[in-house]
């Protein structure tokens, strides 16, 4: 469901989000949703303001009951700095929020600021850890690609991450069994575990995007202009990938040690063998 746009970008509550905001305000907590709504929605949009600052382009924000998940316009993967700071600072937001009224409550005569607090402490802690789709798996992710890739370290974090939210949907399963509230456990885990889920198509979406977008100016013009370099096998993957650019399409002219061309390299299959071997990795290890 589309709620609205900020700063351009598409706010979508997630269905499930929106039933479990219906059950309740149906059973009177109308409130503690309302705070578990806005909590969410601030959260976000300190992924949004960051993402903004570091010129990383956002399509839309959806709204999951522990906080939500950016469609990013622009591919990341290459950059895992970019993607530490714009996962930082979503939890960053909800503890500051946390810290501030904590510091107010005395001077705010309102017996929902507890619960507010709350909220927020729960949305900046639990958003840290190191799972997939998670701000922490995303940080955990940032780390790993430059040992092991970007692929592998989403998988694993991906991973990870429905390790955890079975944890969380068996908790509620043993809440429940000795008749205790244990619904809202169950829910959070089954949409953690579909949302982690997910991430795999994310990265590939995010990947063939980066991709398509070339493709289609150079369809729609007939050509595209070309920045070709020239570069040992022995180069690292990183160094050659920061001659890319939106505006044009990279050609690596691969030789040897005594200048003879040996071969030659698209962008396309630099990015993808960055993103499976990881930035370390060099030309040679992409034939």
């Amino acid at each position: 469901m589309l709620v609205g746009k900020i700063a351009g970008v598409r706010i979508r509550v997630n269905l499930f989000f929106l039933l479990l905001c219906a059950a309740y305000t149906a059973l009177g907590l109308g409130w503690e949703i309302l705070f578990i709504f806005v909590s969410v929605l601030v959260h976000e949009i300190g992924h949004v303001v960051m993402a903004l600052a570091l010129g990383v382009k956002v399509a839309e924000i959806e709204l999951l009951p522990f906080g939500g998940q950016a469609k990013i316009e622009d591919f990341t993967g290459l950059e895992p700095d970019r993607e530490i700071y714009i996962a930082l600072a979503g939890p960053a937001v909800s503890l500051s929020l946390a810290g501030i009224f904590y510091f107010l409550r005395p001077d705010m005569a309102s017996s929902y600021l507890p619960l507010f607090i709350n909220i927020n402490l729960f949305l900046g802690i639990f958003n840290l850890c190191p799972a997939l789709p998670l701000d922490g798996g995303r940080i955990m992710r940032a780390f790993l690609s430059a040992k092991i890739g970007y692929k592998k370290s989403t998988t694993r974090a991906a991973i990870l991450g429905k390790i955890i939210a079975l944890g969380i949907s068996l908790y509620g399963l043993y809440l429940i069994y000795y008749h205790q509230s244990g619904l809202n456990y169950l829910a959070v885990g089954t949409l953690l575990f579909w949302a982690a889920h997910r991430e795999g198509k994310l990265l590939a979406y995010a990947f063939m995007r980066y991709l398509i977008n070339k493709k289609r100016d150079l369809a729609k013009n007939g050509v595209l202009p070309s920045q070709q370099v020239v570069s040992q096998e022995t180069t690292q993957l990183k160094r050659i990938l920061e001659y890319t650019r939106p505006t044009y399409y990279l050609v690596i002219m691969v030789v040897d040690e005594g200048d003879h061309l040996v071969g030659m390299r698209t962008e396309a299959e630099v990015i993808e063998c960055f993103l499976e071997k990881g930035p370390s990795s060099t030309l040679r290890d992409c034939y």
